[in-house]
């Protein structure tokens, strides 16, 4: 693995101790205290990729204490922590439960519930808050109060890893459309990953069976020729237990489709720039033609797909 936090951290300038520990209460709502004897260096940098916040750091000698409070943010309330170290060792403890993690280690929690990390000699990492509401529509995850530690022997967990990596040491400079499909990526493979780590906890059939669908028809969005026959065939289920089990969430399979495709493409439409046309992002979202994509998308949103775009762009400028 790539020296990432290294890489991300080499134009920054180190704090003092005092300042940093400003920082680590304001970013985390935790209080840093520093172990006598350890070499540090304290740098740190974050940035946003899409609605992903993304922070390394040199967490050397450090212990952070949690304090109360819902977080710059409300952070704790609406986030889950991933935590991937680059080297040293870090030990979180949550809910009476231990873990350390070692290099190349990845760690997800729910930051709503109390913890506490502390870091040994030259131990650096990354340090991720993906919002809930990003998994939770893509029928995923549900930590409660539970550390999941993934397994770096599984292929997905090593594929998530290289695009953390990259993602930390060349993200910050990338451009806001590569940030927010990279982002978009990542919180798929995490999802993925954390549900399947969850799912032995309490959760029905029909229940998982919802969330498999749901990263299906995410997974092919796209697709044009997505209806309910291919979706049920894809499931192996029938057409009637599929819509039945839709219909207890007071939706349907091509109802719940239409919104996604709707959403991606608002997505789209709000990092991009004039270049990317109104035709591509139909097309890219499964739609059979720009018209119908601006129609269904100004019913949605209450304006054209032009409008939006122009009107995202006046506000970065």
């Amino acid at each position: 693995m790539m020296n990432f936090v290294a890489r991300a951290l080499e134009k920054e300038t180190p704090k003092f101790e005092d300042e940093w520990c400003r920082l680590v209460q304001k970013n985390w709502s935790m209080q840093c205290a520093f172990d006598t004897g350890v070499e540090r260096q304290l740098l740190t940098a974050s940035w946003f990729m899409g609605d992903v916040r993304f922070e390394v750091a040199d967490l050397s000698g450090q212990q952070w204490i949690w304090k109360p409070g819902p977080g710059l943010d409300s952070w704790r309330r609406n986030t889950v922590v991933v935590f991937l170290t680059e080297s040293g060792s870090t030990e979180i403890e949550q809910n009476g439960k231990s873990v350390r993690l070692k290099s190349n280690s990845c760690l997800l929690l729910d930051g709503s519930v109390k913890y506490a990390q502390a870091s040994g000699p030259d131990s650096r990492g990354l340090l991720l808050r993906v919002p809930k509401a990003s998994l939770e529509t893509r029928g995923k995850i549900s930590l409660g109060r539970d550390l999941l530690l993934v397994n770096n022997a599984s292929p997905d967990v090593l594929m998530l890893q290289s695009m953390l990596t990259g993602a930390a040491a060349y993200g910050e400079a990338s451009s806001v459309y590569t940030r927010w499909r990279v982002a978009e990526l990542l919180t798929h493979l995490m999802g993925e990953i954390a549900d399947e780590l969850a799912a032995p906890n309490g959760r029905t059939r029909p229940e998982m069976m919802l969330r498999k669908v749901k990263r299906f028809i995410e997974r092919n969005v796209g697709n044009e020729n997505i209806d309910l026959d291919f979706v049920a065939g894809a499931m192996g289920v029938s057409k009637r237990h599929l819509s039945r089990i839709f219909a207890q969430e007071g939706t349907s399979v091509m109802r719940y489709l239409l919104q996604q495709r709707l959403a991606k493409a608002e997505k789209i439409l709000a990092h991009s720039d004039e270049s990317v046309r109104i035709s591509d992002v139909a097309w890219h979202c499964g739609f059979v033609s720009a018209a119908h994509f601006s129609r269904a998308f100004k019913r949605q949103y209450g304006v054209s797909p032009t409008t939006l775009q122009c009107a995202e762009q006046e506000a970065v400028k």
